[in-house]
């Protein structure tokens, strides 16, 4: 019966169509497309997207070799000192130890566990002088896996449960056995297994949380080292969980193996772009701001977290190496914002929230509580969600019907943007309306004829709260939008004098020089707004390099797109990308968004997310250009 009523609506949506597509009115509207499209593919904008830059050139050039250095010195000790590295490192006491605690942890062997327990209890219970019912029973658990020397995940990879998630993942066709089975087998490993688990008992007596993470976190760093790419995995993913400061040092850390690993792997090529020669010279330009800042430590401090997450982006362009370690990455993103957005959905449901402070209560009492999940703030949450959607879209849109996945990701897609509505941003709405313009247009710009149908629909199904904060766009009585036109005002005061070098970068620069201009005694961290906070802090060139840099990068996404199928995964990344930053770049003129670093983090890293679709999709999967 189910199978005949689907089949009916199916016939009937098909006739429907058909019906449409031979009307007066689909001709009418087709007439409107092709005569705009066609203006649309002459235009100025077009023709400097079609533009094909030459990327050899950038280290070609005087410039362009200053900049690419580093990676010349790197290529060059390699190619003078990399098998004496190579062997010295491979055949240390540490690397060999560590390999063997790697994978003997990657195959989740049951004596190399039990005994870590067993040790863990045993060092927590005399260090605290007490014994703990906790601890005994960790104990006696790991004394029961001791028994057996077997590797779970040969039994975890097959078993059904692992399938379903992997498929509903995307993940269907990865296998988890790449352990080295000779490694599960020895005296050294049990040793490892004692030395671990006594560090682990002894830092779980001063802390639990951190000394339960500590053989968790060993095991991440070989693994990072070993692979660097698995860290891109653990940053792309943590990045709207973890504290700035630990996010900070996945990326050093994963930046340091990858430079290990290109002095000592012959195979390995540096890969020097367009878009990192533009990020190169944007860090320059920031650190000459901050030499000359009016609070010099401060900026400093400010410039190492620029450095540290810019770095990563070659980083991130340098490690991924093939379609799927690229498509692995979007897909973990995506995962990522779900739960971001699922908590953001249930702290509005539950109302896990302590402040309603973002809302201006004598205009909006009616409004509801405006989510901000874990990332502290309703814009910081949009200014991330604008990012992920995008790419969500692409897999619910690209996966097949009849896996689990598409409907995974058309979940989550829905979660993202129910989450975006909650955050009550206006800024975001309005990025996310000229990202979906975008993505749409370019995807299928006929889905433009029922526009006129979803206007119509609109009224009925949007929240009166939501209208009423789209409507006060730019009305001055909202507390919200005269406090940043006040503070836009005193910082387009400040540029008429420091618009050649900048202040500095941070708080404490501008807090140095922003009071001497600030309108109605605003005080205010920064300009809200990220093109004014650029070039306030570090001049016309700090600001102008930036955009040079987005124009190049959407230039190279543009390439991306053009250079297949259009509705091929690849090109519809490139589209997602491009559609996302360019809507992150929008909301960045309501709010300053490099303020919350983890935010800027992403940012840089779905810049190099977007440039990796471009190598993998050339060399695919090969280690040179």
């Amino acid at each position: 019966m189910n199978s005949a009523i689907l089949s009916s609506l199916a016939a009937f949506f098909k006739t429907l169509a058909q019906c449409f597509k031979e009307s007066a009115v689909c001709a009418f509207l087709m007439k409107i497309y092709n005569a705009v499209s066609a203006s649309w593919r002459g235009s100025v904008i077009m023709n400097k997207l079609r533009g094909e830059g030459k990327d050899s050139a950038c280290a070609e050039n005087v410039s362009g070799k200053i900049v690419s250095s580093p990676f010349a010195f790197l290529s060059f000790l390699r190619g003078k000192a990399g098998d004496f590295i190579e062997k010295n490192i491979s055949e240390s006491f540490i690397c060999t130890w560590a390999k063997t605690y790697m994978q003997n942890f990657m195959a989740v062997n049951t004596r190399f566990f039990g005994i870590m327990l067993v040790c863990t209890a045993l060092t927590y219970c005399a260090a605290r002088a007490h014994i703990s019912k906790i601890a005994l029973i960790a104990g006696g658990f790991g004394a029961v896996l001791c028994i057996a020397n077997y590797n779970l995940m040969s039994f975890l990879n097959p078993s059904k449960f692992v399938c379903f998630f992997k498929s509903l993942a995307g993940f269907k066709n990865i296998d988890f056995d790449f352990f080295d089975e000779e490694e599960t087998h020895g005296v050294k490993r049990l040793v490892l297994a004692l030395i671990a688990g006594a560090a682990a008992g002894a830092a779980m007596s001063v802390n639990l949380l951190y000394g339960a993470a500590l053989p968790f976190a060993v095991f991440a760093l070989i693994l990072v080292m070993y692979a660097p790419v698995t860290g891109v995995y653990a940053a792309v993913f943590a990045a709207p969980f973890a504290p700035t400061m630990a996010l900070a040092g996945i990326c050093i850390w994963t930046t340091l193996s990858l430079i290990i690993k290109s002095v000592t792997d012959r195979g390995f090529k540096w890969r020097f772009d367009g878009v990192g020669m533009c990020l190169a010279l944007f860090l320059l330009v920031l650190l000459l701001s901050c030499i000359t800042s009016f609070a010099r430590v401060d900026s400093l401090k400010v410039w190492a977290m620029y450095f540290v997450f810019v770095i990563f982006y070659f980083t991130v362009i340098n490690s991924i190496r093939t379609k799927e370690q690229m498509r692995g990455l979007f897909r973990f993103l995506v995962i990522s914002g779900a739960l971001v957005a699922l908590y953001g959905i249930l702290q509005y449901i539950f109302g896990w929230t302590t402040s309603n402070s973002w809302i201006d209560e004598e205009m909006f009492e009616d409004s509801a509580m405006r989510v901000y999940s874990t990332l502290g703030n309703p814009n910081v949450l949009g200014e991330y969600l604008l990012l992920v959607l995008p790419v969500a879209a692409v897999f619910m849109l690209k996966d097949s019907v009849k896996s689990l996945s598409k409907w995974a990701y058309g979940a989550a897609f829905l979660a993202l943007a129910l989450c975006l509505v909650l955050t009550q941003s206006r800024g975001c709405w309005i990025g996310f309306m000229v990202s979906v313009i975008i993505f749409v247009s370019f995807y299928e710009g006929k889905l433009w004829g029922v526009i006129p149908l979803v206007i119509c629909i609109l009224p009925f199904v949007v929240p009166q709260t939501i209208v009423d904060r789209i409507m006060s766009v730019g009305n001055m009585e909202d507390s919200s939008t005269s406090y940043r036109v006040y503070i836009w005002m005193g910082t387009l005061g400040m540029m008429k004098h420091y618009w050649p070098g900048g202040i500095g970068m941070g708080e404490a620069a501008f807090a140095q020089v922003y009071p001497f201009f600030s309108y109605n005694a605003i005080i205010a961290p920064h300009s809200h707004n990220l093109f004014l906070q650029l070039l306030v802090e570090a001049g016309i060139g700090g600001l102008g390099i930036f955009v040079v840099t987005q124009g190049v990068f959407l230039k190279k996404m543009s390439s991306v797109y053009r250079s297949g199928y259009k509705k091929d995964t690849e090109p519809m990344l490139a589209l997602a990308v491009a559609s996302g930053v360019v809507g992150f770049l929008v909301q960045s003129m309501f709010d300053y968004t490099f303020y919350n670093y983890r935010v800027m983090a992403l940012f840089f890293m779905i810049i190099g997310l977007g440039m990796a679709i471009k190598y993998t999709s050339v060399t695919d999967g090969r280690n040179g250009e």
